[in-house]
């Protein structure tokens, strides 16, 4: 054999070695391209939502009015201050389970709605209401309006949680009746706090017996 042959099969079995100790000991980890999610964006900053404030305003012909958020009665009712005035707003076509203030104990899932109603007008950075094209106050002296929270329906995310129903619909003031009966069933068919039981809510209201069956 040549020398030359020699030190061809000493630089091949040279590199052919250094590859299988590459292939043993390198890690593959350092192959992968890393995946990374953002864990910030929550699901409700991504959730596309139904009912929009340019929807809302195309449908009703009106515009968003600015309030100042104050205080929540329960889950459906809040106190705004506007233009300078304390008003009570009640939310249209929404309803949730009662708190019977000085009347007992709070209704099941009284306490859930409020709560949330709480913590999404409390972070909020803009509150605003909007009336529909029918009277804008009930016999009580309340407002009657959609709640917006930074852009977001405040009706459409209760009744998103299963903690509100669409009830007391009356035209003129329904024209987002549909939108919020189409979000109503989303959380009924996936049985959503409410609705998870069967009687809980019937055509004359809420029915606290049914749950603790």
């Amino acid at each position: 054999m040549k020398l030359s042959d020699v030190k061809t099969l000493i630089t091949s079995g040279t590199i052919i070695l250094a590859v299988a100790l590459y292939l043993i000991f390198s890690d593959p980890k350092e192959e992968a391209t890393p995946v990374t999610t953002d864990t910030n964006v929550s699901l409700e900053e991504t959730k596309e939502y139904v009912i929009t404030p340019e929807f809302a305003m195309d449908k009703t012909g009106k515009q968003l009015i600015d309030v100042n958020y104050l205080s929540a009665n329960d889950g459906d009712t809040i106190n705004v201050e506007l233009k300078g005035e304390k008003k009570k707003v009640r939310f249209l076509m929404i309803d949730t389970p009662e708190m019977n203030y000085d009347k007992g104990d709070p209704m099941p899932y009284a306490e859930q709605a409020k709560a949330l109603t709480i913590q999404k007008l409390e972070a909020a950075k803009s509150v605003q209401v909007l009336f529909d094209k029918g009277p804008e106050t009930d016999k009580y002296g309340r407002l009657l309006a959609y709640v917006f929270v930074d852009g977001v329906s405040l009706p459409e995310i209760l009744l998103n949680e299963g903690l509100a129903a669409v009830r007391y619909v009356n035209a003129p003031n329904n024209t987002l009746e549909n939108e919020l009966l189409e979000v109503q069933d989303v959380a009924k068919n996936a049985k959503l706090n409410i609705w998870e039981h069967e009687n809980y809510l019937q055509r004359d209201g809420f029915h606290p017996e049914e749950v603790s069956k």
